[in-house]
């Protein structure tokens, strides 16, 4: 089954309007980066299979998801290896729309392990997983890649729905120090889903995919119905209009506004971009009740894409 798209693809056709032989210079250089931009995004929402290298299933996607990717298992080494005898309770790292657990980065030719595979290949592992996923397909390819491990688990299901909540529950006690990494495809995870963890769970860290420019050009095409679910907002195309101040700030701070109705204080985000072009294409945003969780994100942030930096923060261990 094929995800609905982030944003209807009319919407992409009406941002570029001017021929290419009449275009300015400038007009000419804004409609290439939107065309980039687009063949990326496009990527991300489709859900496009090729075979992988290992015989299973494999996800194409743009640079910029091996971006995200990288950034995930930085946070999760750090919290691994900064809580792991620092937390009472069980450590627990939770991914919704997990994918398949291997990616084919399209500039690079090359397959890279996923979100799923690294986290589970940190030093310091945490205790329990869990990977959900829609796509049958993800699921049956993540099973294997992950092999039989103790505290991994595999699921199906739709990560808004309350019978996917449910198994979580069983599986990740209430005391645990739960990470929840949600990467979806679209405007598919709803605050509400958000809000059904936070208030079970006191240590709950939320690590999210927020694609700001993305919502904004969908609530400029006229598609609020997502968005509000996505913002908690009756009418979210209130928040880029007349007098809104800058689109990005105000979704930005509609959102953490909402989140601290849950409890949440302490925020942090890295810009994933578009590496062609570099124009930026959503927020990986953290959220947390604890202070450290936020200097944690940021060591991660040193890193960069590349791991190349080394760490500096004092870890407590």
């Amino acid at each position: 089954m094929v995800p609905d798209h982030l944003f209807d693809p009319s919407g992409y056709d009406a941002q570029i309007v001017t021929p290419p032989e009449a275009a300015s210079p400038a007009v000419s250089a804004q409609n290439e980066v939107l065309a980039v931009e687009t063949e990326a995004l496009a990527l991300d929402r489709e859900t496009t299979f090729v075979p992988g290298d290992d015989g299973l299933p494999a996800r194409k996607v743009a640079l910029h998801s091996l971006d995200k990717a990288h950034y995930a298992r930085y946070y999760a080494d750090i919290v691994g290896r900064a809580m792991k005898n620092a937390f009472p309770g069980p450590l627990a790292w939770v991914e919704l729309f997990a994918g398949p657990g291997r990616l084919y980065v399209k500039e690079l030719e090359a397959f890279k392990p996923g979100s799923p595979v690294e986290a589970v290949g940190i030093k310091s592992p945490f205790d329990i997983y869990v990977f959900a996923d829609l796509d049958e397909r993800c699921v049956t390819a993540l099973q294997q890649r992950v092999g039989e491990r103790p505290g991994v688990h595999v699921l199906q299901g739709n990560a808004n729905a309350a019978d996917l909540h449910d198994r979580i529950l069983e599986l990740v006690p209430r005391d645990a120090l739960f990470v929840l990494y949600a990467d979806p495809s679209g405007l598919h995870l709803h605050f509400e889903t958000l809000r059904f963890f936070a208030d079970r769970y006191k240590h709950l860290d939320l690590l999210l995919n927020f694609p700001v420019p993305g919502i904004d050009r969908a609530l400029s095409a006229g598609h609020e119905g997502k968005a509000s679910l996505v913002l908690n907002h009756p009418s979210p195309v209130e928040l880029i209009g007349p007098g809104s101040g800058r689109p990005g700030t105000s979704l930005r701070q509609w959102f953490e506004r909402q989140l601290g109705t849950l409890g949440y204080t302490e925020f942090a985000a890295e810009s994933i971009k578009l590496h062609a072009k570099n124009v930026p294409l959503y927020d990986l945003m953290l959220a947390s009740r604890q202070p450290r969780a936020r200097q944690f994100f940021e060591e991660a942030r040193k890193r960069g894409p590349g791991g190349q930096v080394a760490m500096t923060f004092d870890l407590g261990i």
